[in-house]
C-alpha cells in the first residue's frame, strides 16, 4: 500500500510539473524581457495615464524552461511599486511577410506587495517579434497587454506597455 501511494504521488507530481509544448525552450528570452535594462512605456486606465515598467530580473526556470521568474517595478504618475511574478511562453509563429522573423507569445502574471487601493495584480499576454536566429546582439519588439486589478476589487484597468510606441495598440495581434 505504501508503494502504491508513493507511486501515485510521484506520478501526479511528475505529470502536473511537466513543461508545455513550447518549441523554443533552448532559447533565452531574458534580455528581451528585461529590455536591456531600459523601462517599457505604455498606458493604464481609461484616462490613459502613462505607465513605466522595468523588469530588472528575469530568471529562466531550469525545471520548466518555458517559464521565467521576473521582478521589477512599475511607476504611474510618480507612484512606484515593486512587483514579482512569472512569464510562461506558449506559442511560436512565423511572420508571413518576413520569412526570417517569428512571433513568440506568452502569458504573464505579476503581483505587487501590499494590500492598499493602489496595490494589485497584472495579468495578460506578451508578444515578442524577433529574428528566428537569436544571437547576443538580437533585438525584438516586445509588447505586454492585459489587466491590472487592485486587491480590494475596486479598480480594474486595461494596461499595456512596450519597447516601441504603437500607433494603435488595438491593432497589435495577441494569441
Amino acid at each position: 500500500m505504501k508503494k502504491l501511494i508513493v507511486f501515485l504521488i510521484l506520478t501526479f507530481s511528475w505529470s502536473f510539473g511537466q513543461s508545455n509544448n513550447f518549441p523554443l525552450k533552448h532559447e533565452d528570452f531574458s534580455a528581451f524581457l528585461m529590455n536591456y535594462a531600459t523601462p517599457f512605456h505604455g498606458e493604464i486606465s481609461a484616462d490613459k495615464a502613462v505607465i513605466k515598467v522595468e523588469i530588472q530580473k528575469a530568471v529562466k526556470n531550469q525545471g520548466k524552461p518555458e517559464q521565467y521568474f521576473i521582478s521589477g517595478y512599475s511607476e504611474v504618475e510618480g507612484t512606484k511599486s515593486d512587483f514579482s511574478g512569472e512569464i510562461t511562453f506558449t506559442q511560436r509563429f512565423n511572420v508571413s511577410n518576413a520569412p526570417d522573423e517569428m512571433l513568440v507569445f506568452a502569458d504573464f502574471a505579476m503581483k505587487e506587495p501590499g494590500s492598499g487601493e493602489h496595490s494589485g495584480n497584472f495579468r495578460g499576454k506578451v508578444r515578442i517579434q524577433t529574428f528566428k536566429k537569436i544571437t547576443v546582439d538580437s533585438r525584438a519588439t516586445v509588447t505586454f497587454k492585459g489587466k491590472w486589478k487592485n486587491y480590494p476589487g475596486t479598480l480594474d484597468f486595461d494596461v499595456w506597455w512596450a519597447n516601441f510606441v504603437p500607433t494603435d495598440i488595438s491593432r497589435v495581434v495577441f494569441k
